[in-house]
């Protein structure tokens, strides 16, 4: 963190001097001599606090303070800690702390900032209105009220016969069925929420702390984004492979065509990690530091087990085979898939708990660096940092510091994480079988949210229900068993929450998210290439604040969702 340092002493603090998250606090030592102050964010857990001054005696310094989560305090004097303190700074706050001899005041405000969230909340409350008002003005032409409204004058016999002559005269109009017409737009929609959400957050998310990846363990919306494309890709592959299938495409055509797509997918996640963005221009990366592991090779690798498993054992039409455990059938019919998922799942678990990493004790799941007061300062992310490590080299993400310091490099889409991801993909599957096996609406939602429940309470348990304890925390870094339960849970919940609203209740059209999930894939790498040029970015001027980079993040997402929409009027789908 930078180091503000105020002029002769006194409390100097600019807002154009600050960025965002960032606050200002004034250390007023009273003290004759030097003393030593510390500060960390507590979302660093388990770690010392790091030295952030040493403060002359008698003295004013102004020192910069992250915001967005409480950070704790404290300074040393002759060797003993004095004064710890947690506090939760704002934004462009100005605050400040007296320090005399072994003791301190408390910190105290002195200039209270603008609430930071109101920015968010604002957009918030204009999209709820954009989106009420296009509702209720859909729901007023679909039902025919203002058609009534402006025919009020007209005597009712009239008006009854007229309308009489028109159902004779007139023909039905004929249904037009199209490309969209026949796709599940529950599913689509909620493929289009998790693009939008990407794009949003990939470009800067307004800077929020739950618009960005957790550090280490816990959950942020931004953690949400894989695991949806990963369980809806699952839900894709039953219903995919089932008609391929029932068209009697052979078994070996159809895991070629698995293949060929997962070598695409695969193809394309090295196009987007050979670029890396500066503010000015596009680099190529050199081959020997292209990194090899990434979103896409995630899903193309976790894609075609699971389709491969499925093409292989998956029958073609529901049997009625199991008389009183009829209500199992969806997870009796696919038994040796299940076996063959559970059995992966637990190889990945006995990695994770058994295998041995040089200087690092067995299961560590931390981050390393700060984390338990550097005793594992290089065992970051155990298991799984060790064999990305190990197997690719410096072909992997390279970033080596963070809310916990320095620390090794580590993959969040590695191996290990493949490997963790195919148990997500066979949850969309599962939830996929479901929809084919049960007909009725009942049926299914039943069903889905009962695998909502289950996964949540297997993810709570194995965390137990918190961020930093249990066996195995929730952990999107590593792609951790709670964490795919966890956010297998929400994607069920999110399911039938969709299917109920779209499909069944006809409540909702989908729209906007609908046109951006029949064009994902296309969305996914146009965004990519389009980070940082003009439209899609605009330069920003002056002080930057979370209510300009959101209008900015806003806009480009918006502006994909517009492109998104032209290629549904056109009847355009793009993909892999």
């Amino acid at each position: 963190m930078e180091l503000l340092v105020g002029r002769n002493g006194n409390f100097s603090c600019d807002d154009k001097t600050l960025g965002i998250d960032i606050a200002c606090l004034s250390l007023i030592n009273s003290n004759n001599g030097s003393i030593k102050f510390y500060g960390q964010s507590t979302e660093c857990f388990l770690c010392n606090g790091t030295l952030r001054s040493v403060l002359p005696g008698n003295s004013n310094t102004t020192l910069s303070v992250d915001t967005k989560h409480p950070y704790h305090v404290y300074y040393v004097q002759d060797g003993l800690e004095y004064c710890h303190t947690t506090f939760k700074f704002e934004e462009h706050g100005h605050y400040e702390m007296n320090l005399t001899d072994r003791s301190c005041s408390e910190i105290y405000t002195t200039y209270q900032p603008p609430n930071p969230y109101m920015p968010i909340l604002a957009a918030f409350m204009l999209m709820f209105f954009f989106s009420a008002t296009w509702a209720l003005g859909t729901f007023v032409v679909r039902s025919g009220l203002m058609t009534r409204f402006l025919r009020r004058d007209v005597p009712e016999v009239q008006s009854d016969l007229g309308r009489l002559q028109e159902n004779e005269s007139s023909p039905r109009p004929i249904e037009r069925v199209t490309r969209f017409s026949t796709r599940a737009k529950f599913l689509d929609t909620f493929r289009g929420i998790a693009i939008l959400l990407m794009i949003f957050v990939n470009n800067g998310g307004g800077k929020y702390w739950f618009f960005n990846h957790s550090p280490w363990n816990g959950i942020t919306l931004a953690d949400l984004v894989l695991p949806f494309f990963a369980w809806i890709m699952g839900f894709t592959i039953i219903i995919s492979l089932r008609t391929q299938l029932r068209i009697s495409i052979s078994r070996s055509r159809i895991i070629l065509r698995c293949f060929c797509r997962s070598v695409t997918l695969i193809f394309l996640g090295l196009v987007i990690n050979s670029l890396t963005r500066t503010t000015e221009n596009c680099v190529i990366l050199k081959l020997n530091d292209l990194r090899f592991p990434g979103i896409l090779q995630l899903l193309g690798v976790s894609y075609f087990i699971c389709a491969t498993l499925e093409a292989i054992f998956t029958k073609a039409q529901r049997t009625f085979q199991y008389d009183r455990l009829k209500f199992l059938q969806d997870i009796l019919d696919a038994w040796a898939q299940w076996l063959v998922i559970i059995a992966i799942a637990t190889t990945h678990l006995l990695l994770t708990f058994l295998l041995p990493v040089p200087g690092c004790p067995k299961g560590y799941l931390g981050p390393g660096g700060l984390h338990e007061h550097g005793a594992h300062a290089n065992c970051t992310a155990g298991a799984a940092g060790y064999i990305d490590r190990t197997i690719f080299g410096n072909h992997i993400y390279m970033k080596k510091s963070g809310v916990y310091g320095k620390h090794p490099p580590y993959d969040p889409e590695g191996i290990m994480s493949t490997i963790s991801a195919v148990l997500l993909v066979y949850m969309g599957v599962q939830a996929g079988r479901i929809m084919l096996t049960y007909h009725q609406a009942k049926s299914r939602v039943i069903r889905w949210l009962l695998w909502s429940v289950v996964t949540g309470i297997l993810a709570g348990i194995l965390c137990n229900f918190s961020k930093e304890d249990g066996v195995i925390p929730v952990n999107k870094s590593m792609m951790s068993l709670s964490y795919v339960l966890a956010t297998s849970s929400i994607a069920f919940a999110m399911n039938t929450i969709l299917y109920i609203l779209i499909d069944l209740q006809h409540w909702w059209s989908g729209a906007p998210f609908f046109y951006a999930g029949t064009n994902a894939i296309f969305l996914y790498m146009g965004h990519y290439f389009t980070m940082g040029v003009f439209p899609w970015t605009l330069t920003i001027n002056g002080v930057r604040t979370h209510a300009n980079v959101l209008s900015l993040n806003l806009w480009t997402t918006a502006l994909w969702a517009i492109i998104a929409y032209v290629l549904h009027k056109k009847e355009i789908i793009l993909t892999v």
